[in-house]
């Protein structure tokens, strides 16, 4: 089973849509989307919500990479112009700042979770369990240890170019 198979992305019909329809709760989606468009379960605190912020000068100089790496994106432009039109909203999904402080603004809500990339690759350790925590999982240490594998190896999966199906964003 790959990445998009455990984890759809809500806003790509093919094949997220046809993947969400067919789980059965409890489930977890993925999405891009800002808050203000998520659907309305998950402002109610019906759902829970685990959002995953990045620094900007990381995530601008991934974003790039990745814009130039697939085919539909076809952005070949220099990395000066890509920053201009990261500063200026110019992107997908908006203004980062926005987007970023949607959720900020959410933080303290008993459903939403605000975690960071760079601690994800600090102490994955920590931030599993504190995942797991928030979700309400129990579980021991053989468990915890088990997870933190699985994850570095989703992580890995992830950050290997080789393994995104050409020509599809994520």
């Amino acid at each position: 089973m790959n990445i998009d198979e455990q984890l759809p992305v809500l806003e790509y019909p093919q094949p997220g849509l046809d993947i969400i329809k067919e789980l059965t709760s409890p489930r977890l989606i993925k999405s891009h989307l800002p808050y203000r468009f998520l659907p309305s379960d998950l402002h109610n605190g019906n759902s829970k919500v685990i959002y995953m912020a990045r620094n900007p000068k990381d995530l601008v100089v991934s974003y790039y990479q990745f814009h130039r790496s697939l085919r539909t994106m076809s952005y070949r432009g220099t990395f000066q112009e890509f920053c201009r039109r990261f500063m200026n909203d110019k992107l997908g999904y908006g203004s980062w700042f926005e987007h970023v402080q949607e959720f900020w603004e959410h933080h303290m809500d008993a459903n939403v979770l605000f975690l960071k990339y760079e601690d994800m690759h600090k102490d994955l350790a920590t931030m599993v369990e504190q995942l797991v925590r928030f979700l309400g999982v129990s579980y021991d240490k053989a468990q915890l240890e088990s997870m933190v594998e699985h994850c570095h190896q989703l992580i890995d999966q992830c950050c290997n170019a080789e393994a995104l199906p050409v020509g599809r964003a994520h």
